[in-house]
């Protein structure tokens, strides 16, 4: 059993350090919503101050039981010490119950140490294109949304004010003209003509990536097909809108599209 205590604080410091690790690096966005990063310093901070703890009672305990085994040894010493010995078999008894602990079993403490290998071999990035093959992508959104979203400008909405805006609109003819001005990642989308078309798209997240959506818009324009899929773009143009599939959508035709590099926030928060 002190043997499976002693990798159970182990583990705990490994996690609190590698949680650290991302917090002071700026990974941990990459999880989890920036609203909720506070909770992640709560959850780092308490898993090296258990492993502190467990590692500080493991050096401790050795001391403790020496001094514990002492007295039943002096209990015995004669028949006539009978009382004395009670007593120490009970003071023996109350240490013994003091410095009883519990470990995980070990197939526990190998599920515990799962996400932790995983995190140290899989390299932190963001959600990007290859997610969506599981995923799925939505050039609307129907999250809720507040009043002052509704009065951004034109040029300053991202991917998500303008899905959500798509989503709202009674007609859509009414984004016709619109000037946009957007940054989002390439994907290949194959309802879409590879040759002028593609999406330019954003992971949105309320939470963490457990609950990820994948948003994004049609962006028309004559060298598509050249641009690498995952890469980071910086979209201007304006909205038409076409038929795309038997309806009716609007599709950003872009004056300018620059490769960009990856935000240092990839995600947008609804």
């Amino acid at each position: 059993m002190r043997t499976r205590r002693w990798v159970q604080a182990g583990l705990l410091l490994t996690l609190g350090l590698y949680f650290l690790d991302n917090m002071v690096t700026g990974k941990i966005s990459f999880y989890v919503n920036e609203r909720f990063i506070w909770l992640s310093w709560f959850g780092t901070g308490l898993m090296l101050i258990m492993g502190v703890i467990s590692v500080v009672d493991l050096l401790r305990e050795p001391v403790a039981s020496a001094a514990v085994e002492t007295a039943p040894a002096a209990a015995h010493e004669g028949h006539d010490h009978e009382h004395e010995a009670h007593d120490h078999e009970h003071i023996h008894d109350d240490e013994a119950d003091h410095h009883h602990h519990h470990a995980p079993s070990w197939p526990i403490l190998g599920v515990i140490a799962v996400p932790l290998i995983l995190g140290l071999i899989v390299p932190a990035k963001p959600l990007g294109a290859a997610a969506l093959s599981t995923n799925g992508l939505t050039t609307s959104f129907s999250g809720s949304s507040s009043a002052t979203e509704l009065t951004v400008a034109p040029q300053d909405r991202n991917v998500l004010d303008w899905v959500r805006d798509f989503a709202s609109a009674d007609d859509l003819k009414q984004f016709a003209g619109q000037q946009a001005d957007v940054i989002g990642f390439v994907y290949r989308d194959t309802r879409l003509d590879p040759k002028i078309q593609m999406m330019v798209a954003r992971f949105a997240i309320s939470c963490c990536v457990a609950d990820a959506s994948a948003i994004g818009l049609i962006v028309q324009t004559k060298n598509a097909d050249t641009y690498v899929q995952d890469g980071w773009v910086h979209v201007k143009g304006s909205f038409q809108v076409q038929d795309l599939n038997g309806e009716k959508a609007p599709i950003l035709v872009a004056d300018t599209i620059e490769n960009t590099t990856q935000p240092a926030h990839p995600y947008l928060y609804p």
